[in-house]
C-alpha cells in the first residue's frame, strides 16, 4: 500500500496502530529518494499533478517517517532507501 496517498498520513500510521495485534508487523513499499529528489517531487512535480486532478499529496523524507511512526507508538525494525526512487519499511506495535 502506498500511504502518500492519504492526506493525512499520521492518521493512517495512527489507524495501523489501533488495528494491529500486539507485535504486529506494517510492511511499506513506496517511493522516496535524496532531498533533492524529494524537493522537486514535492515542489514541484506533484503540484502540477495535482492541478490535474491526477498527484499523489507528497512523498515523505526517512526522517518524516520515523517522526510519524513514533508518534503513532510504532517501532521501525527495517528501513532500505535506495536513495533512487523506493523504500522498504517494516514497523511493529509492541508487545
Amino acid at each position: 500500500m502506498s500511504f502518500h496517498h492519504y492526506p493525512t498520513p499520521q492518521d493512517f500510521f495512527d489507524s495501523v496502530f489501533r488495528v494491529l495485534r500486539p507485535g504486529g508487523r506494517l510492511v511499506l513499499n513506496d517511493s522516496t529518494g535524496n532531498a533533492l529528489l524529494l524537493w522537486v517531487v514535492n515542489h514541484i512535480e506533484l503540484p502540477l499533478a495535482n492541478l490535474t486532478h491526477k498527484g499523489d499529496v507528497r512523498i515523505y523524507s526517512r526522517k518524516e517517517l520515523e517522526s510519524m511512526c513514533s508518534k503513532a507508538g510504532l517501532g521501525i525494525e527495517t528501513f532500505v532507501n535506495d536513495k533512487v526512487w523506493h523504500l522498504h519499511m517494516v514497523a511493529r506495535k509492541p508487545r
